[in-house]
């Protein structure tokens, strides 16, 4: 009697899913998982259409619609479904995208640390994150999948600095032939350039040294994450995670030692880098009346503000690019990060750079604008990784009675 009473219960408890139910969950979820592959490959027009499959009445349909409907996900969608996520994550199912549209539902959008993302849903495989770093965001939106790192938005920085100083270059030089008398009646239009140049120079100098230190933090980041850090001393744990504390020159000169096994030592470049270079960007972020210390030179502060010149803002972009190739070398990385190919790229379009190399220090010599493009040309707004698939996979629609693809 005792197991018969326990046998009802676990029955009354039972819940019973109809086969109705069972049709309503598999359509939905695989319109769900379509919406988002729709979103990440950037195919949906706004938030209405891609919220639509989650807002139609599945239940009041008619039962021959809903039969239909699951034939043409199991017939149909949900191999293109299964093929997208083959292509381009590891362990993503159609139970996974139905879970990332609810998520995306709720904030129209996510956007979460790469680390945090595969934790929860799964692995997106290498050729999707093309040799971009493993500290990266994921960006999931109207726009959308897209990767968000410092490396990659301070390039771009660097780059349209660039297309402003090489503009405001070529047209000041139209005024160089005139005469003074002629030039002080366009006195505004001239200031108006020379600020734009000398505020690229600027904006140059100080985005050299951010995106340095963001590239030295990320690779010091990426390494640590790799590794068992019980392996590493203490005293190179705190190099690498107490990056506020460490020196840009410690930073360059201890990182890729650490993280290659191998030494790394300086160069003419990085010292040319650090020694001629660091004090103008010294002067920017500390700018003061009173001179720099003894031991960092005793140099006039404001003097290196008002030197600061075209020459020493091209130098620095040339500086870092090699310099981030050196390393990339050291550690053995074979693909090039696509921030730094776009960056060299436009140097390269605006500048021709010859260096004199004298007994103690590297002076710039520079010729500007061989290759001068229009302006805009080339700049890159986003950073867009290669999705493949759901090229025929549409959501299933109900019109007029019948189950049939939305082929907008």
């Amino acid at each position: 009697m005792g197991g018969m009473k326990k046998k009802e219960i676990k029955y009354k408890n039972m819940k019973i899913i109809t086969a109705r139910e069972k049709e309503v969950q598999t359509i939905r979820a695989a319109n769900k998982a379509t919406a988002v592959g729709k979103l990440m490959l950037g195919q949906i027009r706004d938030w209405n259409e891609f919220f639509e499959c989650d807002q139609m009445d599945y239940f009041n349909l008619p039962r021959k619609q809903l039969k239909s409907g699951k034939a043409d996900v199991k017939g149909r969608l949900l191999k293109e479904i299964n093929l997208f996520c083959s292509k381009n994550f590891h362990k993503f199912t159609i139970k996974t995208l139905s879970q990332l549209y609810d998520d995306i539902k709720a904030l129209r959008g996510i956007e979460v640390p790469l680390n945090q993302f595969e934790e929860k849903y799964g692995s997106i495989k290498s050729e999707v994150l093309n040799g971009n770093p493993k500290h990266l965001t994921v960006s999931i939106t109207l726009w959308g999948l897209q990767f968000k790192y410092p490396e990659d938005m301070l390039s771009k920085d660097l780059i349209v600095s660039l297309e402003l100083l090489s503009n405001s270059s070529v047209q000041l030089k139209e005024f160089e032939t005139k005469e003074h008398q002629q030039l002080l009646t366009q006195r505004d239009e001239v200031g108006n350039l020379i600020r734009k140049k000398e505020f690229a120079q600027r904006a140059i100098v100080l985005s050299v040294f951010n995106l340095l230190e963001s590239y030295l933090n990320g690779i010091a980041w990426d390494f640590f994450e790799s590794i068992d850090s019980s392996l590493i001393s203490n005293k190179k744990k705190k190099l690498l995670q107490d990056a506020s504390s460490v020196s840009i020159r410690e930073k360059l000169l201890k990182y890729p030692e650490i993280i290659s096994g191998v030494d790394f030592v300086s160069d003419e470049l990085i010292d040319g880098f650090l020694d001629i270079i660091k004090p103008f960007r010294d002067s920017l972020v500390h700018s003061s009346p009173f001179s720099a210390p003894e031991k960092f030179g005793g140099y006039d502060k404001l003097i290196k503000i008002y030197e600061l010149d075209e020459s020493i803002a091209i130098f620095s972009v040339f500086s870092l690019t090699n310099i981030v190739q050196r390393i990339q070398i050291h550690l053995n990385k074979t693909n090039t990060p696509k921030w730094l190919t776009d960056l060299s790229n436009a140097i390269n379009s605006k500048y021709k750079i010859n260096l004199s190399e004298p007994k103690n220090k590297i002076e710039p010599s520079i010729n500007a604008h061989p290759a001068h493009k229009k302006e805009g040309e080339n700049l890159l707004v986003t950073l867009q990784p290669t999705l493949s698939g759901l090229s025929e996979a549409k959501a299933v629609k109900y019109r007029h009675g019948s189950a049939s693809d939305d082929r907008r």
